[in-house]
């Protein structure tokens, strides 16, 4: 906390009064040192509450600094920035990894989770765009740099980015008559939105499936046969089974890639899976 004049000043003459090569001074209050002494010590007050407000503005920093928590990483990782052309490069900035130019335009990142693993392993698991698409790999390579400079000492971050994993949906779904010309478009609609808004890196849960069927207008009952979900790497045949020939081997998946569309496999789409049968 900063002194007041009158302390500085009395810590400058008792400093003055103590050195032996100052003993010939005159000890008036008139003298002319006792000028200089006061002009000093308004000086360093000067400098002293300036250090005072940059304590303070520092301390508020400290106290308000967000620890380096999964929601603080997720943050940053929508902040990475990438150009085919112009490599956004990352500098220090008292000691804070920083780009020279904030430009939202580049900020090509729309999905993220982090996830811990073990052993100080760190998953981050992103896609890029509106649908969702996986990131090229020069685009990855950038971003898993970016982690690493911005990231935490002693601790591995993996960047993994993919296309959708894929879901086979076989039910039979009983409606109301009347909608025959729209039925089949609606609860396509309905299990794409469904999909689309799952949490990135959530769950695909066969009840909020079945919901989100049943709660479509015009529909009046489903009974699901078959549910087949696969990574996009894998093909058709060897997915995996959560309800088969109307048996339920698992109530949920948890998504690979991070976010799910309808199967695309030809004979296997949404258009070929579900039977509409009119009940009224």
């Amino acid at each position: 906390m900063a002194r007041t004049i009158e302390q500085i000043q009395a810590s400058i003459v008792a400093d003055v009064q103590l050195t032996p090569e100052f003993s010939g001074l005159s000890n008036s209050n008139r003298a002319i040192w006792r000028l200089f002494s006061y002009v000093v010590a308004v000086t360093i007050l000067l400098l002293e509450q300036i250090i005072d407000i940059f304590r303070a503005d520092n301390e508020i920093k400290i106290n308000q600094a967000i620890p380096e928590t999964a929601s603080w990483l997720t943050n940053k990782v929508f902040g990475f920035q990438y150009s085919a052309t112009n490599p956004q490069i990352l500098t220090l900035d008292n000691f804070v990894p920083t780009y020279n130019v904030v430009d939202a335009s580049l900020q090509i990142i729309t999905r993220c989770s982090v996830v811990t693993t073990i052993s100080n392993k760190v998953l981050i698991k992103v896609a890029k765009s509106e649908p969702p698409i996986s990131l090229s790999s020069s685009e990855l390579s950038a971003l898993q740099g970016y982690v690493n400079i911005i990231g935490v000492a002693g601790i591995s971050y993996t960047c993994f980015s993919t296309d959708a994993d894929r879901v086979y949906i076989g039910a039979d779904i009983f409606y109301d008559g009347q909608y025959s010309a729209t039925i089949q478009g609606m609860v396509i609609n309905s299990i794409t939105n469904y999909l689309k808004n799952l949490p990135f890196n959530g769950q695909l849960q066969i009840s909020d499936l079945e919901f989100a069927i049943r709660n479509t207008t015009g529909v009046n009952d489903v009974l699901i046969n078959n549910v087949k979900v696969r990574a996009n790497s894998m093909t058709f045949v060897d997915g995996i089974y959560l309800i088969q020939s109307k048996t339920t081997i698992s109530r949920l998946f948890p998504t690979i890639s991070g976010y799910v569309i309808g199967e695309d496999t030809t004979g296997y789409t949404l258009s070929d899976s579900l039977n509409f049968v009119s009940n009224v």
